[in-house]
């Protein structure tokens, strides 16, 4: 069963504080996770976090085993119209000021929590989550230590005439065998022309000599998210292109580990391998945000993009870092770890301590 979370809590208390609340509607299904752990089914609880602790509303099926895992929380079991169990158990608490999600709600929940005083916000749940605690990270670092044996493990597996299905089902297969609970996204394995799609749906080409394989792929490890792209040359010798590309977009790559610091905006941080391929003469080919925010979700806060990184990058944000050179008919080139924010600088992921 999972447990509470002290670090957690201390933070979402902070979060009330911070906010000048008495406490926050959470229904969200991420939310509820990043609380209380990997309990509930979506849409089948509500919480309600205030200074002297957490209410839980479920469906009646939970109530025994939420009372036996958090002997310390209240839970009332109750099969529907959850939001009215919350708005009376607000005022018997005398809590006063009590934000709700407007962005997470149906419109019936969102009218009755309206009804009742509370004040919309959005992002609130985000911006705590954003920030990983220790444990966390050391979550979110066996995750990519899954992801990065899967690399070594697919290259045994690559010879002519399999097909990509054939080795993003082995990979996915091989990730479960280590322990994880799923897939972050649908593994993407793409030969030849077809990698120059960032956003290709692997299909049943089958492998040639002398080609470049792209591989994108993640999975999930105890709720949390890894991610990451390799691309190679299969076969004999490099062509001249193919390693010049290849060249930029890890020039790329390793301008921004060299050179992100904390406080900078995501979009600066997008800038630094943005320069660097337009600088190399590949500008109009990187067609995509340098990455996004990861944890339980695979795209979150944290992104480091110029549409929406418009946000600080602060300590222990998690982000992607995946540059890429796209040529339409010839072959596309990706590479991509996931780090988190230092003081000194950005950190990988696989080497949290």
């Amino acid at each position: 069963m999972p447990k509470l979370d002290a670090t957690k809590l201390s933070a979402l208390k902070n979060l009330l504080k911070k906010n000048n609340l008495d406490g926050i509607v959470i229904s969200d299904y991420t939310d509820m996770k990043y609380v209380l752990g990997e309990i509930f089914l979506p849409g089948e609880a509500v919480l309600l976090a205030h200074k002297k602790g957490i209410y839980v509303t479920s469906r009646s099926l939970y109530a025994a085993t939420v009372k036996a895992a958090y002997p310390q929380i209240k839970i009332e079991a109750c099969d529907s119209h959850r939001e009215l169990k919350i708005t009376e158990t607000a005022k018997k608490l005398g809590l006063k000021k009590i934000s709700f999600d407007k962005n997470k709600e149906i419109y019936v929940a969102g009218a009755a929590y309206a009804a009742a005083g509370f004040e919309p916000s959005e992002g609130l749940m985000e911006s705590l989550r954003t920030s990983k605690t220790k444990s966390e990270l050391l979550t979110m670092r066996k995750a990519t230590e899954i992801a990065l044996a899967t690399f070594t493990h697919i290259q045994k597996f690559l010879k002519p005439g399999v097909t990509e299905k054939q080795i993003a089902a082995e990979m996915d297969n091989f990730m479960k065998s280590k322990g994880a609970s799923g897939v972050s996204f649908d593994t993407m394995v793409s030969f030849g022309a077809a990698s120059a799609n960032p956003h290709y749906s692997t299909g049943d080409a089958k492998l040639k000599k002398n080609t470049v394989i792209l591989f994108d792929y993640g999975c999930i490890y105890k709720g949390y998210c890894s991610d990451m792209t390799r691309t190679i040359w299969f076969g004999g010798k490099p062509s001249a292109e193919f390693k010049k590309v290849y060249s930029v977009v890890k020039g790329a790559y390793d301008a921004v580990v060299k050179n992100a610091k904390e406080g900078m905006l995501g979009e600066q941080i997008d800038s630094i391998a943005r320069n660097y391929i337009k600088e190399a003469g590949y500008g109009q080919y990187f067609t995509h945000g340098l990455g996004h925010g990861i944890g339980m979700n695979i795209h979150e806060e944290a992104y480091v993009n110029p549409e929406n990184g418009k946000k600080k990058i602060m300590r222990n944000y998690c982000f992607s870092v995946e540059p890429g050179v796209y040529l339409t008919g010839k072959f596309g080139v990706r590479y991509e770890d996931c780090y988190y924010m230092t003081p000194k600088g950005i950190n990988l992921i696989s080497k949290a301590k």
